[in-house]
């Protein structure tokens, strides 16, 4: 690519190489920039590098085969992968949306013009503005040059260089905020790279299905922030805007109210749309179309009521809620965080899913989410708490190094906590306090105000109210995360998981601190009867802290009523919040 830049006469244009995508750590391969020679604004032009010789026509979707085998796995078509970066660009960083040219061009050096051809995006119905994108191979090397010189000139690319790069990042509006508009309108979201690779797989699982291939189970794994109910959400709209029957199921009751709750503002009938895993144990065999399980790590052994049977037993009886899954839809879709188990009986996994679809003979597609979309878009951060608590890493507590994309602070009280969260709240943010279940939980007064219950030296206040609906202006538990008035309570796991708010403050009880020997456990320490009784009460424990302390999509604060823990974190280097 320097090589047709320098041949050009180009060489004085600005090269950003590995260039971070606003709000998630994706990487563009190249972004020239220069000035455009109509106008002289800033011109930008995303570059994605392709050394794949020969792809091939996806048999039911828009997608393409690289090896061309049958059964081969298909993958993202290049074109749709550099217009998503360049819609990025355009989204979130509100200079290149008000002040330059966008084109995106995707660089597949060694392949032939045939190859190009049989996939060209007018075949395979992508959409795409053609003017802002095109795609070379080995044989267009003159004309890629002369399309270059049409859009991309050397002036004033040192100085709209260092535009870009200081240019800010626009905040990304949580899930919650344009849920209604994903689901009954159109997409909201720009999905990237094993996003937008997931979304269209699922799209492709529908056409095989309806031109009668053998049915499977698609899995879409990753962690907090990685997308997982973007996904859902805009797979669901989607398809139900091309007449496809899909529903949305979880097995949050918050969760699944909220997104009721949201939607029905817009359209009543949405409401439907959304249901329990619970919902499908009459359900008629491929009833539905596509069944998207959200947070299917929280599957449970079966449907039955949980009091009606052990849950410790290893084999309930009843048939498994994840078999009842799998049958109600021609098209069944999991998404899942292993690491967000926090409640006894849940059992969804991978292992569980894959096994489910063994027995019934049924193949498993799984798609891994690796780039990250919330905490700052920096995996960083995640990687971090995940080491401080021990899941899934063996390296233990390591350093914090401070991040220009998340804020991350320990405070010494939990009115400074709260302190300086009303400040960003005052400031135009959303912010949230949780806590682990350490403390009683007591039942509203007979006016319907709430107890202190969560009492921390002069420190006091109640936990979210568990009511079903609004009392004397206190929002119900599922509306927690995202109404207003949900700050002056504090959450729990319950009402947490699953939401994002921009910065999180998380408050550690006596159930898990920091000795010399490393972590321990207190059973006695944890109020939460759906937890302490369980067999596995310590990985619970850690993943509910894990889970609280990644609901902050700019920052978070720290804060622990054991002081050896508290001290922890300032040794690893976070900082003491601001005028502490």
């Amino acid at each position: 690519m320097i090589s047709l830049l320098v041949e050009a006469n180009l060489a004085d244009v600005q090269v950003l190489i590995e260039f971070k995508a606003p709000i998630t750590d994706v990487r563009m391969d190249l972004l020239l920039v220069g000035s455009y020679p109509q106008s002289g604004q800033m011109s930008i032009v995303v570059v994605e590098n392709k050394q794949w010789s020969r792809i091939y026509r996806d048999k039911y979707a828009d997608m393409v085969n690289v090896t061309g085998a049958p059964g081969s796995n298909p993958r993202l078509h290049p074109i749709t992968q550099a217009w998503g970066y360049r819609q990025v660009l355009l989204d979130y960083i509100s200079l290149v949306a008000q002040s330059a040219q966008v084109h995106s061009i995707v660089n597949m050096h060694e392949a032939s013009t045939e190859t190009l051809y049989a996939v060209r995006p007018s075949l395979l119905n992508i959409s795409c503005d053609q003017s802002y994108i095109r795609w070379y191979g080995a044989e267009h090397r003159t004309a890629f040059k002369r399309d270059l010189h049409r859009i991309l000139a050397p002036e004033r690319a040192d100085i709209y260089a260092h535009e870009l790069l200081a240019a800010p990042v626009s905040p990304t509006g949580g899930l919650m905020a344009v849920v209604s508009e994903s689901v009954c309108r159109r997409s909201v979201f720009t999905l990237l790279d094993e996003q937008r690779e997931a979304y269209d797989y699922v799209r492709r699982a529908v056409a095989a299905s309806k031109q009668g291939a053998p049915k499977e189970v698609v899995l879409i794994v990753g962690g907090p922030g990685t997308g997982k109910s973007v996904i859902a959400v805009e797979l669901l709209g989607a398809l139900n805007r091309q007449g496809v029957r899909a529903v949305h199921a979880t097995g949050s009751r918050s969760f699944t109210q909220t997104l009721r709750d949201n939607v029905e503002r817009m359209d009543r009938r949405a409401r439907h749309s959304f249901s329990y895993f619970n919902s499908y144990t009459h359900a008629t065999p491929n009833d539905i179309d596509v069944l998207i399980c959200d947070e299917a790590h929280r599957i449970r052994h079966t449907s039955r009521k949980r009091s009606s049977y052990d849950e410790t037993q290893a084999r309930p009886a009843g048939r498994p809620q994840v078999t009842e899954l799998i049958n109600a839809a021609h098209v069944p879709v999991f998404l899942l965080d292993e690491h967000q188990v926090v409640r006894r009986g849940e059992v969804g996994s991978i292992e569980l899913i894959k096994k489910a679809a063994q027995y019934m003979k049924l193949n498993v597609h799984q798609i891994d989410l690796r780039h990250q979309f919330r905490c700052g878009g920096c995996p960083e951060y995640v990687t971090w708490i995940e080491q401080l608590l021990g899941l899934g890493t063996d390296e233990g507590p390591q350093r914090w190094n401070p991040l220009d994309t998340f804020e991350l602070y320990v405070a010494r009280t939990p009115d400074a906590m709260e302190k300086y969260l009303r400040r960003k709240i005052a400031a135009g943010k959303s912010a949230r306090m949780a806590a682990g279940y350490c403390w009683p939980w007591s039942k509203p007064r007979s006016d319907g105000t709430l107890v202190n219950d969560i009492k921390i030296s002069s420190w006091s206040r109640p936990w979210n109210s568990s009511a079903e609906r609004k009392v004397n202006g206190i929002p119900p538990s599922s509306l927690w995360a995202t109404d207003p008035a949900g700050f002056d309570q504090i959450g729990c796991i319950y009402t947490a998981q699953g939401f994002e708010y921009e910065y999180a403050g998380v408050i550690f009880g006596r159930d898990l601190t920091w000795t010399s020997q490393g972590w321990i456990v207190d059973v006695q320490a944890n109020q939460d009867p759906a937890v302490n009784r369980a067999p596995h009460f310590e990985k619970l424990v850690r993943n509910t802290y894990r889970v609280l302390a990644t609901r902050g999509m700019r920052g978070a604060v720290l804060f622990s009523e054991d002081l050896n823990t508290n001290r922890l974190f300032a040794k690893l280097g976070v900082p003491l919040l601001p005028d502490e």
